[in-house]
């Protein structure tokens, strides 16, 4: 890069100005693969200007991560119903103080920028869930949750069981909207109700 500089009297710091692999390094690595996000560090960044409100003005809503919220559930030894009730239940508890509760799926696409970390993560998994059962007992919930093929079939199977009257009475009070992929269900202790993006 010094002698093409030189010979075509570039200044160097216009030259190494740009980025000087096939990839720029905020975005890949040397080998060519991504680079992998922190995303603690980015929440921290945009919590550090901001104090949490003492007072919460009424009527308000509350939005939960619902993977993140799946992640924390202990599902070994239980149903796949018995798992989307201990669900339910911690949403409901979330949005205690809220008359509306959004849930917020995550999307998993076949074809993603997502894809070789996920590969990566489920390498040997083997466990694929097309039709989830709710009587079905879970042994190796880690294992499940390391396929985004599994996740999908999850989330659409917990939405499905919300709509149903035995888990829709715990929304007293209250509106659900969850999403599954480009839909979004409103669930009542009366109804649900679903329409797309």
């Amino acid at each position: 890069m010094i002698l093409v500089a030189e010979n075509r009297k570039l200044k160097m710091s216009d030259v190494l100005a740009h980025p000087l692999g096939p990839l720029p390094w905020a975005l890949a690595s040397g080998d060519g693969s991504l680079r992998k996000t922190n995303k603690a560090a980015l929440a921290r960044e945009l919590e550090r200007n901001v104090y949490p409100a003492e007072v919460i003005p009424e009527p308000s809503a509350t939005i939960i991560d619902g993977m993140s919220l799946v992640q924390k559930l202990k599902g070994n030894d239980n149903t796949f119903s018995q798992l989307a009730g201990t669900a339910l239940s911690h949403v409901v508890h979330e949005g205690a103080k809220s008359r509306r509760i959004d849930v917020v799926f995550d999307v998993y696409k076949e074809t993603s920028i997502k894809d070789a970390e996920r590969a990566n993560r489920s390498a040997g998994t083997g466990i694929h869930f097309k039709n989830i059962q709710p009587g079905h007992n879970i042994q190796q919930w880690r294992k499940l949750l390391g396929s985004s093929s599994n996740k999908a079939s999850l989330i659409k199977f917990l939405i499905e069981e919300w709509k149903k009257p035995q888990h829709r009475e715990k929304l007293e009070g209250k509106e659900l909207y969850v999403t599954c992929e480009q839909l979004c269900f409103k669930i009542t202790k009366e109804q649900s109700v679903g329409r797309g993006s």
